[in-house]
């Protein structure tokens, strides 16, 4: 018998390559309003909502710091950019979502980033077939590193935790998934998660369709 009846997939930086498109537009946004961020503090906000980056900003650029507006610009370039850019997909998901079509295996997105943005991104790189459930940012009330998405993502699932599998690429997933209860497989993209961290996890792996190895 398998170890997994389902999958829950990350997006931003695990199955398509945006993190970097997004670091690219927060700092063209920051510089436009007179600061410059480190990378570090950028690493900092992967993985979680809108909502939560506030207290992050503030305490990098001070109370002061014009958070809306900041937020406001963000999510309009995020929109004009996931429409006019290519977006790449990440090594081994194509082969990872067939092996899961193939072997029934349910699967379900989860993903900090808002349902309008994951349908624009998913449907032009063509990956929304292989999904018909979707946990998004904007529809919890905390975002990672809570496991809110990943307790609901079960609920939508309707399989028990434990054999559940979640994929991320984030230190905020991590954290997230052991708060939930559920094994986690790291697929490393821009962050290193502190050891801590890294001793919680089920397993790493190099690229997604590495996974497969889990599932049999």
């Amino acid at each position: 018998m398998r170890n997994f009846d389902a999958v829950i997939f990350d997006m931003d930086g695990l199955m398509v390559d945006t993190e970097n498109m997004i670091h690219r537009k927060l700092n063209e946004i920051l510089g436009e309003m007179g600061f410059q961020a480190e990378r570090e503090m950028f690493i900092s906000l992967i993985g979680l909502p809108d909502s939560q980056t506030k207290a992050t900003l503030e305490q990098t650029f001070g109370e002061t710091f014009q958070h809306d507006l900041f937020l406001k610009k963000l999510r309009e370039r995020k929109k004009i950019m996931y429409q006019n850019e290519e977006i790449a997909v990440k090594k081994g998901l194509w082969e990872l979502l067939e092996y899961l079509k193939k072997q029934n295996i349910k699967n379900i997105v989860a993903t900090s980033s808002p349902r309008e943005n994951m349908n624009l991104i998913l449907k032009k790189t063509d990956i929304l077939k292989y999904f018909d459930l979707s946990v998004c940012g904007d529809e919890i009330e905390r975002g990672k590193p809570f496991p809110d998405i990943f307790l609901k993502a079960v609920e939508k699932l309707n399989v028990p935790a434990e054999r559940c599998l979640i994929l991320e690429d984030s230190q905020n997933g991590i954290i997230a998934a052991k708060e939930a209860g559920i094994p986690v497989i790291f697929i490393k993209d821009l962050v290193t998660p502190e050891k801590q961290y890294m001793d919680t996890i089920y397993a790493q792996c190099n690229d997604l369709s590495e996974v497969i190895t889990y599932l049999k």
